[in-house]
């Protein structure tokens, strides 16, 4: 009358479903607490008597086995669903019976067999002689076997599912649970640890999640810190570059205006002027030829115009001398079309040669080309301080310092000028600059001139020693091009099209700039490799500029490695939080799980007998 008949037949078919499983055997629970609670022990608890409804609901049947709790006959049940002591023809009714027929119900739905059962046992219990032989046996196999492990290996056995079967079918009914009752109470534990586990993993999910989403904040955050502080170190940096370049320049441009001073103040003296207008107006063979012939004489047999100009150039040597100043590299004289009448040091190279293609004579910026100079090219009006150039005499990169020479009317007769090294005019400057990177700021100074929009060029710089120029000028190929010292185009752009109110040259700051002496392939380059900052400084009255670099990398080392020990503790924190929450959900979880139940082995009765009461059973294995 039950319209889906016995579990056994859902079972011949192959196992259940774990929450299909729970369902039935809860039911099952259901059933036997309303008949315990009446004080009836099934006895026989198996597959063929749980029935299935319409709803696929479980009804127990066939109470043929059937105690009263207080009844004292004995009782048998199906073979590997009874109980190791049921299967004894002394053994007393006990509710834990029906407990172990529970675990095995479980267990059989659960692995689609039931515990113990292996054809080698089958065979076993079938050849018994006697029901007495064949409950020994069963006894014997329950006992001694241990419990089944099938079931751990289901899929979706949790580990308290599985302890739950296994208390079911402990062998001693001691470890067992006292009850149907206590069963269902365990599975509702179960149910309601499972139901808690969801919202346990998304806590810990969350934080893990929102530890993860942290990251990439923290990353843009100390990205965005990192760059502003950069950002203020690298003007910091630039702003201290450029005072320095500015005191350089200045420096540097007091020295060229002392310089230019001191040849004005040789033309103020009236001999001087009223020797020199007497001398322009001689034919300018006849001045060189005089030259030529008393340039070695002693001073007194010199003419009156030489002795007045040599006594001017010894003067300034003592003042060099006293100021701890480089020497110029000589003085001379030109007359109105360019020709040089007078040098000291006195070199007959340079003597009676034109140099009216020369920036010092005209002033017009730039050098000509010696064989076509304009037909318009007239002396300077004003002081000048000239682009550099090669010298005739020493090879050497050379500036001259040029001075109007003028007769009592005003009009110009000549070119007074005197010369120096690039690099002895910044020795004192770089002397200071070796002062600063003793004191931990590693700077280089050098000297640039910008000849137009397109071209920038080093004039001095630190590598360019007086024995590497001597070496290139011995034909050594690859130093040959440190007279090619040119800025990258951009840089060079920037540096001209940067102009102050007036039009003229102004301060530069440059977050990136490449030093040109590292594109050559030369050993000193490597020391100027790699990206620099710099700051870029003009002197007044000239195309120059003053240098002042630092290697960028060692001004942002502190913050680079602040970073860095900021990552490094970011990550640290980011692994060690979510250690701590697993830690702390570990805690959580396990306080909220029931603890294991106790691991279950064969106890001895005080009569020295196994506990383990037994009682017959049919020849056919179930009654």
């Amino acid at each position: 009358f039950v319209e889906n008949g016995s579990l056994g037949n859902y079972l011949a078919r192959g196992p259940l479903s774990i929450d299909e499983s729970i369902r039935i055997i809860r039911e099952v629970c259901s059933a036997l607490i309303d008949a315990h609670g009446a004080g009836v022990l099934h006895c026989d608890l198996k597959p063929d008597n749980v029935l299935l409804d319409a709803q696929m609901h479980a009804r127990i049947c066939d109470f043929g086995q059937a105690r009263m709790s207080h009844e004292q006959s004995p009782a048998l049940g199906t073979l590997y669903y009874m109980a190791p002591e049921q299967a004894d023809l002394e053994a007393l009714p006990d509710a834990r019976w029906d407990v172990y027929a529970i675990g095995a119900l479980l267990y059989h739905m659960i692995t689609g067999q039931p515990p113990h059962r292996t054809p080698e046992i089958q065979k076993a219990l079938e050849n018994a002689g006697t029901l007495e032989k064949r409950l020994e046996i069963y006894r014997e196999l329950v006992t001694t076997a241990g419990p089944p492990k099938e079931h751990r290996n289901v899929r979706g056995v949790d580990n308290r599912l599985a302890e739950l079967i296994e208390q079911c079918l402990a062998v001693q009914p001691s470890f067992r649970y006292p009850n149907a009752q206590a069963v269902l109470d365990e599975i509702d534990a179960r149910d309601r640890q499972k139901a808690r586990r969801p919202l346990l993993l998304l806590g810990f999910l969350v934080l893990v999640v929102l530890t993860a989403a942290m990251v990439p904040v923290f990353a843009n955050t100390l990205s965005r810190n990192l760059a502003v502080t950069e950002q203020q170190l690298t003007q910091r940096a630039l702003e201290s570059d450029a005072l320095s370049a500015r005191l350089q320049a200045a420096a540097l441009e007091d020295e060229l205006n002392t310089r230019l001073e001191e040849l004005q103040s040789v033309l103020e003296g009236e001999s001087v002027r009223q020797e020199l207008e007497l001398l322009m107006k001689r034919p300018v063979d006849d001045v060189v030829t005089e030259t030529y012939e008393t340039a070695d004489k002693q001073f007194a047999e010199r003419p009156k115009w030489m002795q007045l100009l040599d006594a001017a150039w010894e003067r300034s040597n003592r003042l060099n001398e006293d100021r701890q100043r480089g020497q110029d590299t000589s003085w001379f004289l030109t007359d109105a079309t360019g020709t040089q009448v007078w040098r000291r040091d006195y070199s007959p190279v340079t003597l009676g040669v034109m140099f009216a293609y020369r920036d010092y004579f005209h002033g017009l910026g730039q050098d000509f080309d010696s064989a076509n100079v304009p037909a318009d090219v007239k002396p300077l009006s004003s002081p000048h301080v000239s682009v550099a150039y090669k010298s005739t005499t020493t090879g050497r990169q050379t500036v001259a310092l040029s001075v109007p020479v003028r007769d009592s009317s005003g009009k110009i007769i000549g070119i007074f000028a005197r010369t120096a090294h690039l690099g002895d005019l910044q020795a004192r400057l770089r002397g200071r600059m070796m002062t600063s990177s003793k004191q931990g700021v590693h700077r280089v100074i050098a000297l640039a001139e910008v000849r137009d929009a397109q071209e920038v060029r080093l004039l001095d710089h630190p590598c360019l020693t007086e024995e590497l120029i001597q070496e290139a000028e011995r034909g050594n190929t690859d130093l040959q091009l440190l007279s090619q010292l040119r800025m990258e185009a951009e840089t060079a752009t920037r540096i001209t099209s940067a102009k102050d109110k007036d039009g003229g040259m102004t301060e530069v700051l440059l977050e990136s700039y490449v030093d040109p002496v590292s594109t050559i392939q030369i050993p000193q380059s490597a020391e100027y490799a790699g990206e620099w900052m710099a700051a870029l400084a003009p002197i007044r009255n000239t195309r120059w500029m003053v240098i002042v670099q630092e290697n960028r990398e060692s001004v942002l080392l502190p913050v680079q490695t602040m970073a860095q020990k900021a990552k490094q503790q970011a990550w640290l924190a980011v692994l060690i939080a979510p250690s701590l929450v697993g830690m702390v959900w570990f805690f959580v979880w396990q306080a909220s799980v029931k603890l294991s139940p106790r691991k279950l082995a064969p106890a001895q009765r005080t009569d020295g007998r196994r506990d383990d009461s037994s009682s017959n059973a049919s020849n056919d294995g179930t009654h």
